[in-house]
């Protein structure tokens, strides 16, 4: 008995090569990839998922292996080995094919630091660079020898075609002409054995025209060879067989030069062909959406959300599950009803293992792992034969012999049915007794089982972990539950199926009552745990609802935040193209005065600028959404910090701040630095606002009405102002933070020269950001002797306004 025979046809592993095949890019991969090999060294195995990988990062970048040129031409290879002539078209594919492999060569060099196991693969491919020139340069692009490579070949064919003009003119005369008018049965040329002749009437053939070729069917036609073409047609012959010799000597010449790099070219293409490999191995892990999996060394397969790959390819919307099989629980025994998945699961345990081998993304969730099971082997189906003389249950002992016998670490086992086709106790008991040995020998093994007692064994003993599939509303879910037993659910499946339903009810009464009352416990049992489930999956998808709901809801504030910014600019854009408008009619009114400066025109010139302001203030204020600010944090020694008059350099709190400073280390540098210049970090790393410390209570000054109060911080005086035009305006809008107070120091410096009073500064209210750090670097500023926010009609909290 082939077992490993057995075992790939029953995983259904040839329809795996047929789809890896369909992925391959070159004949020779197509090919190589229906009799893929199944490393069994952990080392190989690596080598091959590394390939794998890199060939999935170059993919990922657009950058896929170029083997798409090469075409299978190790048989011609060969042959010109053996001494044969090659025909042009074979010397033209492998010149081409050679083109490309050493194309192939210098694209896996030039990634070779990124992807040393490709460049490893490709540094075989050592072409001779001279039989690379003397191919690409003898053909054409039509695939006939190049006439400008071999010259004399261009003479031969010109003078053959010169004759061939000739004779033709030749013969158009004659037949054209009353030569031979009386004589022509038709007026055409043909060819007969390559040599030009003219139709002719069978009774004129003695008549001295030339010599005849041939003859018709009816006999009443001849075909005669004219005597004024006989030696233009020896001279075609004649060069005809020139040419061809000069070809013949060509192509001998070119395939003895093939013949002494055979080698050389048929390690090539091997090399070709393991990397078309691993391209079609990473086309067919996206198809099944599969992940490389950990590979250790312990024996462990443990997949995650695993799905049956061959039913994928098929189309079939499969139901993933967590499968599990190591040292501590080396043995899992799957129960539950027919048609329920147990089989479906115990080959995606086997067809993982194959996959893993074969270095293809598994189709589980990433994180999976399968060490290299050397020794898979599967019983799965029925081996009764009638030639055999076979039962099925004398075909599963055969197979047990061999399972027992290369049973050892590294093996994998799965056995459907186990000990299936004879007394259920007895069966059982053999099915202990085989997996207990099994996995005292160091293998790992999967089976499906109705036998109570070998359900009852699996949950009693450390080493087996059991598994359930189970029904719900009568019908297969096809999920594996872990640590849980299933029942067969025969009545209900003979139910569901049509069965009689009067047979049933009288089944059933045949049941001991203690049977029945098991039964009646597990189906019980089975159908809290299918709530359960049902309502965890409940749960899920209303969780997945909320948080789609949430994720919609702050899309859509984003959006309007978004739809609120664009109004503000566009509305800042507004106020200052009337603002500009304002400056230049205040301009011209100006103007108009100092050429005539009269009352009546002063009072015009005052009204109209009164008419200005009106508009001016009459501006909408800009539309603001507000923000959710985070609330700001009191600093404690050991916070985090950013330190923005040090570049936002991070630091660390190293006392409680005092008067509106603290201590801040800075690497090994501590400095005082005020609250102000600082932003706090939360545990998570967001940035957060510093709160200003509390200041100490103190006496209040007596007033001093003889004086007025002079200050640079915030003040609500209506006189720190003046008309607001473009010349005396800053947009600080789309700027960062430390490009907008730079800016600022250089316009408030030209302000001051010009002999302005007054400035507005346009942050406008985005993040707030920079009007906040405007804000408080102003106190501090040169030339700045107060600043306020900027009232309604002269564009509100956009701006600031300073006196300067």
């Amino acid at each position: 008995m082939d077992l490993d025979a057995r075992t790939l046809h029953t995983l259904d592993w040839a329809a795996v090569l047929g789809r890896l095949s369909q992925h391959a890019r070159t004949p020779r991969g197509a090919t190589a990839a229906l009799r893929l090999p199944l490393p069994q060294d952990r080392a190989e195995v690596i080598a091959a998922h590394d390939a794998v990988r890199e060939a999935i990062l170059l993919d990922g970048e657009g950058d896929a292996a170029p083997v798409g040129g090469v075409v299978d031409v190790g048989p011609s290879a060969e042959a010109a080995g053996q001494g044969r002539v090659l025909d042009p078209p074979e010397l033209v594919d492998l010149g081409r094919s050679l083109v490309a492999m050493e194309a192939l060569r210098h694209w896996a060099a030039e990634r070779r630091e990124r992807c040393p196991r490709l460049n490893e693969l490709a540094e075989p491919i050592r072409l001779d660079a001279e039989l690379i020139r003397r191919l690409d340069e003898s053909f054409d692009e039509r695939g006939e020898l190049s006439e400008e490579t071999y010259p004399e070949l261009g003479e031969l064919r010109r003078s053959i075609r010169g004759l061939h003009d000739r004779v033709r003119s030749t013969l158009d005369n004659l037949v054209r002409g009353d030569t031979l008018a009386g004589v022509l049965q038709d007026r055409y040329i043909t060819q007969r054995g390559d040599r030009y002749v003219l139709p002719i009437k069978a009774e004129a053939k003695r008549a001295g025209i030339g010599i005849v070729h041939d003859t018709s069917g009816s006999g009443e036609t001849v075909f005669i060879e004219p005597a004024e073409i006989v030696e233009l047609n020896n001279k075609i012959r004649e060069l005809e067989g020139q040419l061809l010799r000069e070809i013949a000597r060509i192509l001998r010449a070119l395939s003895s030069l093939v013949g002494r790099f055979a080698g050389p070219i048929l390690t090539a293409l091997d090399a070709t062909t393991a990397i078309d490999l691993v391209h079609a191995r990473m086309k067919l892990g996206q198809e099944l959406r599969g992940h490389l999996p950990i590979v250790g060394r312990e024996g462990v397969i443990a997949l995650k959300e695993a799905r049956h790959p061959v039913l994928q390819l098929r189309g079939v919307a499969v139901v993933p599950n967590d499968l599990r099989l190591d040292p501590d629980r080396p043995g899992l025994v799957l129960s539950g009803p027919n048609t329920g998945g147990k089989t479906v699961a115990l080959k995606t345990l086997g067809l993982a293992a194959l996959l893993c081998r074969a270095a293809v993304p598994i189709p589980a969730q990433e994180g999976s792992r399968c060490d290299v099971f050397p020794d898979v082997i599967a019983d799965i189906g029925d081996l009764q034969t009638v030639e055999g003389d076979l039962s099925t249950f004398s075909g599963h002992i055969l197979v047990l012999k061999e399972v027992l016998r290369r049973a050892r670490p590294g093996a994998l086992v799965l056995l459907d049915e186990v000990a299936v086709g004879t007394d259920p106790t007895q069966g059982a008991a053999l099915a202990r007794a085989v997996l207990e040995e099994v996995v005292d020998r160091g293998a790992r093994v999967g089976v499906t089982t109705h036998y109570t007692d070998l359900k009852a064994f699996a949950s009693s003993d450390p080493r087996f972990r059991s598994g359930a599939v189970q029904l719900e509303n009568g019908r297969p879910t096809y999920k594996v539950r872990a640590d849980a037993v299933g029942t067969s659910h025969a009545f209900s499946t003979a139910r569901r199926l049509g069965l009689d339903p009067t047979l049933i009810d009288r089944a059933e009464a045949l049941m001991s009552e203690e049977a029945r009352m098991v039964g009646g416990l597990l189906d019980r049992l089975e159908g809290q745990r299918a709530e359960v489930d049902r309502l965890e999956r409940t749960l899920r998808h209303r969780e997945e609802q909320v948080a789609q709901k949430e994720q919609d809801l702050a899309e859509r504030w984003e959006r309007i935040r978004g739809k609120s910014d664009e109004l503000a600019r566009k509305e800042a854009t507004r106020t200052l193209e009337r603002l500009r408008e304002a400056e230049e009619q205040a301009r011209a009114l100006i103007a108009a005065l100092q050429r005539d400066p009269n009352l009546r025109l002063a009072g015009r010139s005052l009204q109209s600028l009164k008419d200005l302001r009106d508009q001016a203030a009459a501006a909408p204020p800009p539309l603001v959404v507000p923000r959710e600010e985070p609330a700001p944090q009191t600093l404690s020694v050991g916070d985090r910090v950013r330190v923005r008059s040090l570049g936002g350099a991070i630091g660390r709190v190293t006392d409680t701040p005092k008067k509106g400073q603290v201590e801040v280390e800075v690497g090994k540098l501590k400095s005082r630095v005020a609250l102000s210049e600082l932003i706090a970090l939360d545990a998570a790393g967001r940035e957060r606002p510093v709160a200003e410390a509390k200041a100490e209570p103190k006496a209040e000054p007596r007033p001093e009405p003889s004086r007025a109060p002079v200050g640079r911080a915030s003040t609500g005086d209506e006189s720190v102002a003046g008309i607001r035009m473009a010349s005396n305006t800053c947009d600080l809008r789309g700027k960062r933070v430390d490009e907008a107070l730079e800016e600022v120091g250089s316009f408030l410096d030209r302000m001051v020269a010009q002999g302005q009073s007054s400035a507005y500064l346009l942050h406008g209210h985005g993040t707030g950001a920079i009007k906040k750090a405007l804000r408080e670097w102003l106190p501090r500023a040169p030339h700045v002797a107060a600043w306020r926010p900027a009232n309604e009609g002269e564009g509100g909290d956009a701006f600031t306004v300073v006196r300067l």
